[in-house]
């Protein structure tokens, strides 16, 4: 009878530290919902106070970060509660996991992307007629296929006693989904053209969005990208999808003032990425060199072409 009860978790909590039968409440709550108003003076047991409560509660526990469970602090009536997906679940016992045991590391700089943004634009007019279109996020897989390939150090996976080396880029895409994020994998995307992996990338998306994706397009993969760029969020750090080794996070694109060679203000566009690295594969100056090669390919987009 108790579970058909409407209550609020912390009325609930409070009844059951007090042995109060539920069955004996009425409930002053929206829809008769009883709430902690409605069990907290029926007797003289004490309650715990916020100071006296577990650091970890049976909820937080489950969830192995040690922090309280919100519920014990917020009134009914102020919240409303929604069941974790699978798929939330499997996200955050999956992030949780990464960032307990990888120690990362994050490194950022700018990106100028001129060159790359009129190529595209070239590239886009040309296809016109086709119907196709080829996003920033086309290019920059490309190249950072290319810088991977070209820095093998940072295409790797940590394996508790040796470090797995790849041989190809396969690269996962973040894709958001209404109840979590995925990352469908380019495979071997060094060996794919921009127009094939964004071909790809659609195919995998549209798979994605209608839970059709097997696992063996979105499992292992050498090396992630979160691209925010097309929400206008400047800069951000992305937590390593394991059992990778780092991942790329992406912000939009700017225009920016920089001083050339010869003392003279000129304008360029410029887009900011931060590499997360898991230390233990990967160290500062390997990171650094990557960014440094991906940026070469930024800047003189036409090597990607033809690589």
């Amino acid at each position: 009878m108790a579970d058909r009860i409407a209550i609020s978790p912390l009325a609930r909590k409070i009844a059951e530290d007090k042995g109060i039968d539920l069955a004996t409440l009425s409930g002053s709550g929206p829809d008769g919902r009883i709430i902690k108003r409605d069990v907290e003076g029926l007797t003289q047991t004490a309650t715990p106070t916020a100071q006296a409560l577990p650091s970890t509660t049976p909820a937080s526990a489950a969830n192995n970060v040690g922090l309280p469970d919100p519920r014990l602090y917020a009134e009914a009536d102020r919240y409303d509660t929604q069941e974790l997906t699978p798929m939330q679940r499997a996200i955050a016992q999956r992030l949780t996991l990464a960032k307990q045991s990888m120690p990362h590391f994050y490194l950022t700089r700018r990106l100028q992307v001129d060159a790359l943004l009129a190529l595209r634009q070239n590239v886009n007019n040309a296809l016109a007629d086709r119907g196709e279109k080829l996003s920033v996020n086309d290019f920059i897989i490309r190249a950072v296929a290319l810088a991977l390939i070209d820095e093998p150090e940072v295409n790797v996976s940590f394996a508790e006693t040796e470090i797995l080396k790849h041989y190809h880029a396969d690269i996962g895409v973040a894709v958001a989904l209404p109840d979590g994020l995925i990352t469908p994998i380019i495979r071997e995307a060094e060996t794919k053209s921009v127009q094939q992996i964004s071909a790809e990338v659609k195919r995998l998306a549209a798979k994605a969005a209608d839970r059709r994706l097997k696992p063996a397009e979105y499992e292992g993969g050498s090396f992630s990208i979160s691209n925010l760029g097309m929400f206008n969020i400047d800069s951000f750090t992305a937590v390593i999808n394991p059992p990778q080794a780092a991942i790329l996070a992406v912000g939009t694109t700017q225009e920016r003032l920089y001083r050339d060679p010869d003392g003279h203000i000129q304008t360029a566009q410029e887009m900011q990425v931060t590499l997360s690295c898991d230390h233990r594969a990967i160290n500062g100056a390997v990171g650094a060199r990557f960014l440094q090669t991906l940026a070469d390919y930024c800047r003189h987009p036409h090597l990607m072409m033809f690589a």
